[in-house]
């Protein structure tokens, strides 16, 4: 072997020992990191703004930015997360006394209801063959459900400190994108040397599909569980907040998305002789709630992003179950790069022999 081809090897043995050792240690921290680093993205271009009115003092502007997003996004977000812990626990609680036969709005005596079984016996034909024990699977499931978002509200309080510390360290992590953000940008891309094209390409992807993540997908689903549960909370079902997040969760699932949530609460309301709340909420859940997604989300995804809607809902659902909550922004960021690679590379090969195209 030459010696040059082996101090090669050394060298690429030891970067990659050294990316291997630096992702050990930033890991713990990782999800703070990335909305940190998600977040000071998107919102760089009113830090600039802010920047020429503080006259180029970086350190006042890079403050009033920091604290700005800190009572915009962080206070709300410890005080939902509190109420959920709450609301989840009592969630829980009804739901095991319904599974356990203690409740009277168990699943098969509400689908006794006059309302519903002239249409449970126009499919049942279909359905019988399946057998199907409607009350043995879907009030378990639903259970699970809250389990799972109950286990992970009181996780966060229980382990409080852990959670402020990531939290100060997001904080942290945004003033100091601010302030050096742009000085750090130029010296990576002195050690990253690609061609001035694909750095440009590169740039305008991550900040275009953050921007199209955070408001087309992560304002939306906001925007219908807020409507989901003002909508509960008017009709005076129980636990308003915990079922509108539960409505933003699912409104990240195609076409049914939070009908998983608003329509049982509706049918609910209906079998308990509440015909006007139950009609009015299932009204608006198919005008509000579930419509609503198709003012907000092309007004951010379709002529900005540049990239399909598909491509970014599988990059968060996909990234979600790889990474978390991380995954929101991590998944579709990933998918969009090596797009643009897969672009670049296709590029390079049609410019190497044009016959290919």
């Amino acid at each position: 072997m030459e010696r040059s081809l082996f101090t090669t090897l050394i060298v690429y043995t030891l970067a990659l020992l050294l990316m291997y050792l630096l992702y050990s240690v930033l890991s713990p921290f990782l999800a703070a990191l990335v909305w940190g680093g998600a977040i000071g993205i998107i919102t760089f271009p009113l830090y600039e703004k802010l920047l020429k009115r503080c006259n180029g003092r970086e350190i006042t502007a890079s403050a009033l930015m920091t604290a700005a997003v800190v009572l915009a996004v962080v206070l709300p977000l410890v005080g939902l997360i509190s109420t959920l812990s709450r609301e989840a626990a009592q969630a829980y609680q009804y739901l095991e006394n319904a599974t356990a036969g203690g409740s009277s709005v168990a699943l098969g005596d509400m689908l006794n209801h006059p309302l519903l079984v002239p249409w449970l016996e126009r499919i049942r034909p279909l359905t019988s063959s399946l057998e199907l024990d409607l009350d043995a699977m879907l009030l378990p499931a639903v259970k699970k459900g809250i389990a799972a978002m109950l286990n992970y509200s009181t996780g966060i309080v229980k382990n409080f400190f852990g959670f402020l510390f990531k939290l100060i360290l997001m904080v942290i992590t945004l003033f100091f994108l601010y302030k050096d953000g742009s000085r750090f940008l130029q010296r990576f891309w002195v050690v990253v040397s690609i061609r001035d094209g694909l750095r440009t390409t590169l740039i305008e992807t991550i900040t275009r599909v953050l921007g199209a993540v955070m408001y087309g997908i992560v304002l939306t689903c906001l925007v219908q569980g807020t409507l989901g549960g003002l909508g509960f909370w008017v009709a005076g079902l129980p636990s308003p907040i915990l079922f509108g997040a539960l409505m933003a969760l699912c409104a990240m699932i195609p076409i049914i998305g939070t009908a998983l949530i608003w329509l049982p609460g509706a049918l609910y309301l209906l079998m308990q002789g509440q015909a006007v709340h139950g009609l009015l909420l299932i009204g608006w859940g198919v005008v509000a709630v579930s419509s609503i997604d198709n003012v907000i989300r092309p007004l951010f995804i379709s002529g900005k992003a540049k990239l399909h809607i598909l491509i970014i809902l599988l990059g968060v659902l996909g990234g979600i179950l790889a990474f978390g909550i991380t995954g929101v922004v991590a998944g579709p960021v990933i998918l969009a790069l090596a797009l643009v690679f897969f672009e670049e590379s296709r590029q390079e090969t049609v410019q190497k022999d044009p016959s290919d195209t």
